[in-house]
Order: structure tokens, then C-alpha cells, then sequence
């Protein structure tokens, strides 16, 4: 219950980036921490600078219940939490030059050379960075792995960031429970600050209206059931359709699907309901994801293939 009164849902918006002044109320400086934890740092972050408004993404509902418990002790009042990946949500849910600050603690250094595209700070990040930051915003990460925090620096120097760093923080950092536990096992923390220099421009997906199709026949169970295994790849994205459920009286049928854009993946339902002499296939209310070129298609794909049999 703490949670609730912090979290937003993005993706149930019709227009996206968000209008953070709306969400918050009020215009304030926008700061964002990604992957907050259990929310130590905004907890202690957003209390001692009231002035600013503080958004944290997690992928994790345990993570979200947790930190919303904390910040609620601590009596903070202007945070919106977000179960949502950090990247995706720093690239679409902000317009460009809206963000002052953005911080990354102690994320995953993924050491694999083959994992590499899975590290949080890699180019196409950096260029999310460069977008969205105001002029001379700051990105402040700390992280217990020294080449990480070297490679990072080496991504944002690339795509004309200031850089200072890494040096190493022998105290002073987010006080989150990772960094208490390298301090106990003795590691060495590293903290690195970039403030941004020529502006950057990222491209965004999660844009559009609500995708729906309609056709002209109505719809039973066993249609739905057709098309399960029903799915698509390109570069860049996929979806496949995974299974189809039916109502009582058999009027509708739902069908739970699975997208990906560009690492960005999103499980939800896709709903045939009737529609006159027809049917209308749209995204269930209940599970709606970000409009993702994916998702749209996926629900096109629905229709011609409902449509057609």
C-alpha cells in the first residue's frame, strides 16, 4: 500500500513522452535513478533535495513494495516510482533536455565479452543520455567494478561528454545494501561523473495510438486457437502468440502474447470481443503494454489472421 501512492503506470497513457509536470503536480528539476534498489538512495536523495522532482525505475515488484515502504518512513512526498526497464523508460518517457540528473548505482558489470550488449551504459544509452539531459545534466554512476566504470567513461567521452573519472569513493555513496556489502567484503568503490556536452537525439517507439483491427466475422474460441504459435521476426524486434483462453458464454477470446523490441520484451493479452456483425481485436485493458512497434504488429498480425480463416 506504501507503494501505491509513488508508483505510475506509463504505459496506460496516451501520449508518451510523459508530461512529468502533470505527474508531479508541479515544474521542478527531474532526476532519475535506475534500478533503485530497495530504495535507499532516493529514499535519503529526495528528502534532502525537496525542490526536485525524483522518478526510479525497477523491474522488480518487490524492489517497488520495498522502497515504497522507505520512502513513505522517510516522509517523502515528490517520487514516482515506475516498474519499468530504466533504459527503455529513460528513452521514451522523457522529452529531449527535460532531466537534470540520472544516476546508475552498482548495476550488473555482465564481465562476459559475449553479454556485453546487456551492459546498461553501451552507446545506445549514451546517446538516450545525450537526448534527454539538459545542457551540462549530469549522469553519476558507482559501481564496485573498476572496468566497468572505465568502459563507461570511455562510451560517454566518445559522444562528447565531460567526464570525471572513476575515482575511487572511500565513502559517500548511494548507501545502498550492494554498496554496504562490498565495503564489508573490502572491495573498492568507484564513482564516475559526466555532465553532458553537445546535445544528442535518440530514436523512440512507444509512440501512437492504441492499435485495434476490425473484421468482419464474429469470433469463437476455436479461432482463437488457430492462431496460437502465430509470429514474427525482424531485426530489431519479435512477437510470438503463446496461448488463447475463452469466456464463459464463449463471446471473447483472449490471447496472451509475447514482443520484443530490441531487447525490450513484453508479455500482455490481445482481446477479440464483438463488434456489431464483427469482432474488434485490441490489446486488453488489463495487461496494457508500451505501443511498441512489436505489440502493434502483433496485433495486426491477429486480425489479417482472424480475418482470413
Amino acid at each position: 500500500m506504501d507503494a501505491a501512492r509513488y508508483l505510475v503506470r506509463p504505459e496506460r497513457w496516451e501520449g508518451l513522452p510523459l508530461p512529468w509536470g502533470e505527474v508531479f503536480g508541479r515544474e521542478a528539476p527531474l532526476a532519475v535513478e535506475i534500478g533503485f534498489g530497495n530504495g535507499e538512495f532516493l529514499a535519503e536523495a529526495s528528502v534532502r533535495q525537496r525542490d526536485w522532482n525524483w522518478v526510479g525505475f525497477e523491474t522488480s515488484l518487490t524492489c517497488v513494495a520495498k522502497a515504497g515502504r522507505k520512502l513513505a518512513l522517510a516522509g517523502a512526498r515528490h517520487v514516482r516510482l515506475a516498474l519499468v526497464d530504466g533504459r527503455f523508460g529513460l528513452r521514451e518517457l522523457f522529452p529531449d533536455e527535460s532531466v537534470h540528473q540520472v544516476f546508475l548505482h552498482f548495476p550488473c558489470p555482465w564481465p562476459k565479452r559475449s553479454h556485453a550488449d546487456r551492459r546498461v551504459v553501451e552507446p545506445g544509452f549514451v546517446q538516450t543520455l545525450a537526448a534527454v539531459l539538459v545542457p551540462g545534466g549530469g549522469f553519476r554512476l558507482v559501481t564496485d567494478v573498476f572496468s566497468y566504470a572505465e568502459e563507461a567513461g570511455e562510451h560517454l567521452r566518445g559522444a562528447g561528454f565531460r567526464v570525471e573519472g572513476p575515482a575511487e569513493l572511500p565513502e559517500g555513496g548511494p548507501g545502498s545494501r550492494y554498496e554496504a556489502k562490498w565495503r564489508r567484503q573490502g572491495r573498492p568503490i568507484w564513482a564516475l561523473q559526466a555532465a553532458r556536452g553537445p546535445k544528442g537525439s535518440t530514436l523512440r517507439i512507444a509512440e501512437g495510438a492504441m492499435p485495434h483491427v476490425r473484421i468482419g466475422r464474429s469470433i469463437a474460441l476455436e479461432d482463437g486457437r488457430r492462431v496460437v504459435g502465430l509470429k514474427e521476426a525482424w531485426p530489431g524486434g519479435a512477437f510470438v502468440v503463446k496461448e488463447a483462453y475463452g469466456s464463459p458464454d464463449g463471446r471473447v477470446v483472449l490471447l496472451r502474447a509475447f514482443a520484443t523490441d530490441g531487447g525490450f520484451e513484453q508479455q500482455y493479452f490481445i482481446t477479440v470481443v464483438p463488434d456489431g456483425e464483427g469482432a474488434l481485436v485490441k490489446l486488453d485493458g488489463a495487461t496494457v503494454p508500451f505501443r511498441t512497434p512489436a505489440v502493434k504488429r502483433s496485433v495486426a498480425a491477429v486480425g489479417a489472421a482472424l480475418e482470413g480463416r
